[in-house]
C-alpha cells in the first residue's frame, strides 16, 4: 500500500496472508505403511499443499474419512489393498483427487528379542496381522498359519511387544518402533494409493 504524506510517498508493507494448514488423515498407530506413504505424499506435494501440512492417524480409514468430510482442507490417504476402499469411490460426498505409487517398507515375520524362537515353530504358527498381507506367509514360508486379524500392521507389532502374541506379520518401520526383530523378511510390497477429499487439492 502507498501512503501520501506532505507530498512524500511511503510504502507500507501489507501483512502476508497466513499459510493454509492442510491435514492428511490415514491409518495409525505410528509405524503403519499408510503413515509411511502419507509422509512420502506430503514430502512430494509440499509445493502444492503449502509448507504447513499436518499428518493425523486414526484407528480406521472410515474415521479418517469422517474427519476429512467434517473440516476444510482435510484429505484421506487409503491403500488400494484395503478391501473397504470400494465404498469410498461410491460416496457422493467424496472426490478421488489423486492416485500415486509408493511401495511399502519391508514386510517380515517379527518376534520379541527375548523370544526363544526355533525353526519347528514355523509349522504351527499363530500370527497377528492386518488382513491385507497374510498371503505373504503362504508365498514365502509355504506353511498354513492361524491368524488373529487386527486393523493395522503397527497394531500387530504392538501386540507382540506387549506379549499378547508371539509372531507379528508387520513392516520394518513398525518392527523398529516397537523393538521387535525379524526372523524372516519377505518383500517390500508394490502399492498404489488414493487421496480422497471434498475438493481439489
Amino acid at each position: 500500500m502507498i501512503l501520501k504524506n506532505d507530498d512524500v510517498f511511503h510504502f507500507k508493507e501489507e501483512p502476508s496472508p497466513s499459510p493454509k494448514m492442510f491435514t492428511v488423515n490415514t491409518l495409525g498407530p505410528k509405524g503403519t505403511s499408510s503413515e509411511y506413504a502419507a509422509k512420502h505424499f506430503i514430502s512430494q506435494s509440499t509445493t502444492t499443499l503449502g509448507t504447513h501440512t499436518k499428518l493425523s492417524l486414526y484407528d480406521t480409514f472410515e474415521t479418517c474419512i469422517e474427519h476429512t468430510l467434517s473440516q476444510p482442507l482435510q484429505f484421506t490417504l487409503v491403500p488400494h489393498a484395503y478391501e473397504g476402499i470400494k465404498h469410498f469411490y461410491m460416496r457422493p460426498d467424496l472426490q478421488l483427487l489423486q492416485i500415486f505409487r509408493c511401495d511399502t517398507p519391508m514386510y517380515g515375520l517379527a518376534v520379541r528379542p527375548d523370544f526363544p524362537f526355533h525353526e519347528q515353530m514355523l509349522h504351527h504358527l499363530k500370527i497377528v496381522s492386518h488382513p491385507a498381507p497374510v498371503n505373504l506367509i503362504q508365498y514365502f514360508i509355504h506353511q498354513n498359519a492361524e491368524f488373529e486379524l487386527v486393523n493395522s500392521t503397527s497394531t500387530a507389532a504392538q501386540k507382540v511387544r506387549d506379549g499378547e502374541f508371539d509372531f507379528a506379520l508387520t513392516n520394518e518401520v513398525a518392527r523398529a518402533t516397537y523393538g521387535l526383530i525379524f526372523i524372516r523378511t519377505f518383500k517390500s510390497i508394490p502399492m498404489s494409493w488414493s487421496i480422497f477429499g471434498k475438493g481439489e487439492i
